[in-house]
């Protein structure tokens, strides 16, 4: 066989970064508004073709593997019950998503701690968001507390856009 008709390798799925995926995913899928437990099959499928398109040997189709996770989110936050449990997971499942995009097998081991500096500023989002909601009662005071708290967080990505090397770093490969 030549080069080009020659059957792409099949890439090894992380299991680690799957699994911080399905698990808040598939908790979403339950607390969706869809009846007998279709949520959770919807975000299944989700997950599953996504680690199907991400370890397919072509790099087109593993393009696209994010796709169905986002779109399996997407279905499954905007027909979710507004309420603090139900945002929280929900923001928790986007965290996680981006946690899983950065730990792609076509990378060197341990791409998802070298984007926690991506991922940091979504996750002090949803801290803010998180505590803000749970922790400060209504008023003034909490208000100008949550704005600080945003402030800082707009001083972190800010210093990070700033600092593009911060970002991600490929190691070399030998």
């Amino acid at each position: 066989m030549t080069e080009t008709t020659a059957p792409a390798p099949v890439r090894s799925v992380r299991a680690g970064s799957l699994a911080v995926l399905a698990l808040p995913a598939l908790f979403l899928g339950y607390l969706s508004g869809f009846p007998e437990g279709a949520g959770i099959v919807v975000m299944a499928a989700a997950v599953v073709a996504s680690a199907v398109l991400r370890a397919s040997g072509h790099p087109r189709r593993a393009a696209y593997a994010p796709v169905p996770v986002l779109v399996g989110l997407w279905v499954e936050a905007v027909s979710a019950p507004v309420g603090f449990g139900t945002e929280f997971v929900a923001g928790f499942a986007g965290v996680a998503f981006l946690v899983w995009l950065a730990d792609d097998p076509a990378r060197p081991v341990g791409g998802a701690v070298r984007g926690l500096s991506v991922v940091a500023v979504p996750a002090l989002a949803l801290g803010i968001a998180w505590s803000s909601a749970l922790f400060l009662p209504a008023g003034v005071v909490p208000l100008g507390v949550a704005g600080a708290l945003l402030a800082l967080t707009i001083a972190a990505v800010a210093l990070l856009v700033g600092r593009p090397s911060l970002f991600e770093h490929e190691e070399a490969r030998s």
